[in-house]
C-alpha cells in the first residue's frame, strides 16, 4: 500500500469524525444556552478552544465575539479561512475520498459526496437559518452513515485499517479537549443545578448519556463523567477504548512488517496507554484533570507526529531502516519456504 493512500485513508475518517463530533458540540451548545442562565461568552468559548481555534478566532473577529452566539457558531460551521469548521473539514474528507476511489467502495464515495452536495445546497442554508437542531442532528447521522457504510462495503485490509486508526486518534484527541475545557468546574468542587447540566451537556456532546446511565445508579457528578469518558473500555468515544483500539489497529500494520522494524508510533502510544491505565479516579483528583489531560492531548499530538513519520510519510533513513531488516529476514524466509 502506497503512503499516499495511506494518508488520505487516516484524514478521511479524522476529518468526517471531526464534522460529527463538532456538529454534535454546537448543537448540545445551542440547547445548553436556553437552559442555563450564563454569559454567553462562557457558554461558546469553550466550543471554540474545543475545536483548537481560540487564537485565529481572536485575530479574525476579536475576543469581544465569543459573546455572539451566532458569530461562533458560524464560525465553527461555515468558515473557509480555517480548517476547523464544518464546512472545511467536510470539503477535506470528500477530496481526500475522492483521491482514493480505488480503495473505497461506490458506496461509500456516493455516501460523502451526498453529504457534501447538501451542505452546499440552499436546503442545508434553510435548515441552518430556521432548524438549527435539526441541520445538526442530520450533518452527526450523515458522519455516522458514513462510518457504517465503510464497515459494510470496504475490503476490511491496511485502507479501512489506517482509518479506523485515523477515527480512534482523533477521538481521543476531542473527549480530552471537551473534559479539558470543563476541569475549573470538577477540581474547583462546583454544584448544583448549573454545574450538573453541564455535565450532562457534556454527555449529551459524546452521544453518552444512556451509556453513563446503564453503567449502574450513579450519580451526575463531574467526577463520575469524567471517569466514564476516560477509563470506560466498552464506550466507542472513551479515551482508554480508543487506545486500546489504536493499539490493536497497530499490531496489525507491525505485524506484517520484518522482525526488528522499529516504530516510533508504537513506542509513543505504548507510553500513552500505559500511563493512562495507571490512572484511576481518585489519582486524577489528585494529580489534577487539567494536567492529565494536558498530557493526554500533547502525547496524542505526538502520537499522530509519529504515525504520520513511520506509515504516511517516511523519511529515506526510515525507509533504508525497513529494508535493512527485510534483507535481513529474506533468507530466514527462504530457509523456511525449502
Amino acid at each position: 500500500m502506497i503512503c499516499r493512500v495511506a494518508e488520505s485513508c487516516f484524514w478521511l475518517a479524522r476529518y468526517v469524525e471531526r464534522v460529527d463530533t463538532l456538529a454534535r458540540l454546537l448543537a448540545v451548545n445551542h440547547a445548553f444556552e436556553l437552559d442555563v442562565q450564563a454569559a454567553q461568552a462562557d457558554v461558546w468559548k469553550p466550543i471554540v478552544v474545543v475545536a483548537g481555534e481560540e487564537e485565529g478566532f481572536v485575530e479574525s473577529l476579536g475576543a469581544s465575539a465569543f459573546g455572539d452566539a451566532e458569530v461562533v457558531q458560524n464560525y465553527l460551521t461555515w468558515g473557509r479561512d480555517h480548517p476547523s469548521s464544518i464546512h472545511a473539514s467536510l470539503r477535506w474528507a470528500r477530496e481526500n475520498a475522492r483521491t482514493v476511489r480505488e480503495v473505497i467502495s461506490v458506496e461509500v464515495w456516493e455516501t460523502i459526496n451526498d453529504t457534501w452536495l447538501w451542505l452546499e445546497s440552499r436546503e442545508a442554508r434553510r435548515s441552518y437559518q430556521r432548524e438549527r437542531d435539526v441541520f445538526y442532528d442530520r450533518l452527526s447521522k450523515q458522519c455516522m452513515l458514513i462510518h457504517g457504510v465503510c464497515y459494510s462495503t470496504m475490503l476490511h485490509e491496511e485502507p479501512y485499517v489506517f482509518m479506523k486508526l485515523g477515527r480512534a486518534v482523533e477521538r481521543v484527541g476531542w473527549t480530552a479537549r471537551t473534559l479539558d475545557v470543563q476541569h475549573h468546574s470538577l477540581e474547583e468542587g462546583a454544584s448544583g443545578i448549573t454545574d450538573a447540566a453541564r455535565w450532562l451537556a457534556v454527555l449529551r456532546s459524546q452521544s453518552a448519556v444512556d451509556a453513563f446511565f446503564q453503567r449502574g445508579a450513579r450519580p451526575l457528578t463531574g467526577a463520575g463523567v469524567v471517569e466514564f469518558l476516560i477509563f470506560d473500555r466498552a464506550f466507542p468515544r472513551a479515551v482508554l477504548h480508543n487506545l486500546d483500539r489504536a493499539r490493536s489497529l497497530l499490531v496489525r500494520l507491525v505485524s506484517a512488517e520484518p522482525r526488528g522494524a522499529s516504530r516510533r508510533s508504537w513506542n509513543r502510544l505504548e507510553r500513552l496507554r500505559g500511563s493512562v491505565l495507571q490512572l484511576d479516579g481518585d489519582l486524577v483528583q489528585s494529580i489534577g484533570l487539567h494536567k492529565i489531560l494536558t498530557g493526554v492531548i500533547d502525547e496524542t499530538a505526538l502520537l499522530c507526529s509519529a504515525i504520520h513519520d513511520d506509515y504516511l510519510d517516511p523519511s529515506p533513513e526510515t525507509l533504508l531502516r525497513g529494508a535493512s531488516a527485510l534483507r535481513r529476514v529474506a533468507p530466514e524466509r527462504v530457509l523456511r519456504s525449502a
